[in-house]
C-alpha cells in the first residue's frame, strides 16, 4: 500500500497516477504539501526542465497513519453497506 501513498517522480507520473485529478488540482495540492513540509520539490537545471517530487521525512512519517486510516475506511465502508441492505 505504501507505493500508492508515495509521491515521487515527475509531475506527469504523479498526475497520471490518479486520472480523476486535474492539472490545476495537482499543482495546488503539491504547492500545499511542499509549503507544509510534507513533499520536497527538486528542480534540475536542464533543458527541457525537469522537476521531481518526493516525500520528506515528515511526509514519510505520515504513511503509516494514512495506511491505518485507509484500512479503517475499507473495513467500515462494508459495515455501512450491510446496514443499508437491512
Amino acid at each position: 500500500m505504501s507505493s500508492d501513498l508515495c509521491i515521487s517522480g515527475h509531475w506527469r507520473q504523479v498526475e497520471s497516477s490518479d486520472p480523476g485529478i486535474t492539472g490545476t488540482m495537482l499543482t495546488n495540492c503539491l504547492k500545499d504539501l511542499i509549503h507544509s513540509g510534507i513533499v520536497h520539490r527538486e528542480q534540475y537545471n536542464e533543458v527541457p526542465p525537469r522537476v521531481e517530487y518526493s516525500l520528506t521525512e515528515s511526509g514519510k512519517e505520515l504513511v503509516p497513519l494514512i495506511e491505518s486510516m485507509v484500512m479503517w475506511g475499507q473495513k467500515n465502508m462494508t459495515v455501512g453497506v450491510k446496514e443499508q441492505e437491512m
